[in-house]
């Protein structure tokens, strides 16, 4: 006799084939092999709360707001619920486990290097790539993003400006304000505010792309909104607004596309890495959550006559979807990575047809992760939900169902209801999981060193050991915390 979970999980699995067959008869050829830009712009740690546009008239973001008005707004999509997770998901298109990465520290923050990434693929397909921010993948030199796809490679260190965590540290006693950076290979002092400073060189490299006459992805992967918040100090020594900061740099990329000609032929994405630490505007949980408010982000793109309009999708996508996305759209024969009905899938369906799309049923997982023991924690606050039902497991045991297009706050349990529902969604969990164990490289590492800080042996090198010590010194920790001394931090700088 066959298990009941066995044969819901074979159900759905067909239901599933016959969707990707019907979804892939829907993409028409002028969006494939088509090669725009991309410019990629990913703040960190905020949320629907972040834009007045989506009910938050107290966010100051007109220009986020302007984009969300011209724009295709995908109001169901998905990230990790933490940093490094979503990072790693979004550029190889599976979901993080397979990259290895199951931390943001403890060197499980660290990408799988024998995977081909989604930037390896752009440049093999004549695309110019550059990350401006934040990369957050492994600090050692083989696992950098100059090793990983990126030509141009202007990042802070770790998981943050200025962390100092064993396994995770960023340059020592760095700063919002004038930070040292990695740049090419080089340690380089600069001046401004960080998110300035990303966006700035951004456009000078796109502009350098754009002479070329070569097709580029840009990825702003910006520091902020990630803790501690240090503003930017402004000309006169007042501290400026770290979110009204963020926004100007946004209006400053999409007025210089715009200016420049680049908007008919650029796909400009703005999205987030997972939910704010604050939690989201009506959504369950916050950051590290598997519940809606740690992994359902704005996500607004915007192509000049060709995604545009005000327009709202509403089907389930999220951050793995990008490397199908990007290699149809640049013309790369790469196959979909993974092939699993939990794996990445081509969007050129929704940006084809946006407003009635039949993209077909899909499977999307999340877990928090952070965990101990990986053979503890299979249903340690994970989740899985298809394009109606999401099932919520806090701990072993432990169900909790919601019909998502009626009640996204995931309010009413609804697994007493409909506990064949909650068997089916199990069981395709379960067979994730399990897939998804041997990939887990860094829960078994061995020989871990005690300490693990090649940023803070770049600045060594690169300034001396008597700047080194004086940067350690000053690097005063408050209670445990990595970053050092706030207060000291946010004295005014002339």
């Amino acid at each position: 006799m066959i298990p009941k979970s066995l044969s819901l999980l074979c159900v759905s699995l067909a239901v599933w084939a016959g969707a990707s067959v019907s979804a892939e008869a829907t993409v028409t050829e002028s969006f494939k092999g088509s090669r725009p830009n991309i410019v990629l712009i990913m703040p960190d740690d905020i949320s629907f709360a972040s834009i007045a546009a989506y009910d938050n008239p107290n966010a100051k973001s007109p220009n986020v707001d302007a984009l969300y008005h011209k724009g295709v707004r995908f109001d169901n999509f998905h990230v990790s619920p933490t940093c490094s997770p979503t990072r790693a998901a979004m550029l190889t298109g599976r979901h993080e486990v397979y990259s290895g990465v199951t931390h943001t520290i403890f060197l499980r923050d660290q990408m799988n290097p024998a995977l081909r990434t989604m930037p390896q693929m752009l440049q093999d397909s004549g695309y110019a790539t550059g990350i401006f921010g934040k990369w957050h993948l492994g600090d050692s030199a083989e696992l950098r993003p100059d090793r990983r796809g990126f030509d141009e490679v202007y990042i802070h260190g770790a998981g943050g400006i200025g962390q100092n965590y064993t396994h995770s540290a960023d340059f020592p006693n760095n700063d919002y304000n004038n930070p040292v950076l990695y740049h090419n290979g080089k340690v380089i002092e600069t001046k401004g505010y960080c998110t300035d400073l990303f966006f700035d060189q951004s456009i000078r490299w796109i502009e350098e792309q754009a002479k070329a006459e070569k097709p580029f992805f840009a990825f702003v992967a910006l520091n902020v909104a990630h803790r501690p918040h240090i503003p930017p100090i402004l000309a006169d020594g007042s501290e400026g607004d770290m979110m009204e900061n963020l926004d100007d740099n946004v209006g400053k990329m999409m007025a210089y596309l715009d200016e420049s000609g680049l908007s008919e032929n650029t796909l400009l994405i703005y999205m987030t890495d997972n939910g704010a630490a604050s939690g989201s505007l009506k959504l369950k949980g916050r950051k590290t959550f598997a519940t809606e408010g740690g992994i359902r982000v704005p996500c607004i793109m915007y192509w000049k006559g060709k995604l545009e309009g005000g327009i709202s999708n509403n089907n389930l996508a999220g951050h793995i979807d990008y490397y199908a996305t990007f290699a149809e759209l640049a013309g790369s024969d790469d196959p979909v990575p993974g092939g699993e009905i939990w794996d990445g899938r081509s969007m050129l369906p929704l940006f084809e047809n946006p407003t009635d799309a039949d993209w077909g049923q899909r499977y999307w997982m999340a877990h928090r992760t952070r965990w101990d023991k990986a053979a503890d924690s299979q249903y340690a606050h994970a989740s899985i939900q298809d394009t109606k039902f999401k099932l919520f497991m806090p701990k072993a045991g432990v169900f909790e169902l919601y019909n998502l297009s009626e009640d996204r706050s995931e309010t009413t349990n609804l697994a007493s209801q409909y506990p064949e529902k909650v068997g089916q969604l199990k069981a395709i969990y379960d067979s994730w999981w399990g897939d998804a164990q041997p990939y887990m490289i860094n829960d078994h590492l061995e020989n871990v060193p005690d300490e693990h800080k090649p940023y803070h042996e770049l600045y060594r090198e690169a300034f001396g050991e008597e700047r080194y010590q004086e940067a350690m010194r000053l690097m005063t920790w408050e209670g445990g915390k990595p970053y050092g001394d706030q207060s000291k931090r946010r004295q005014k700088k002339k």
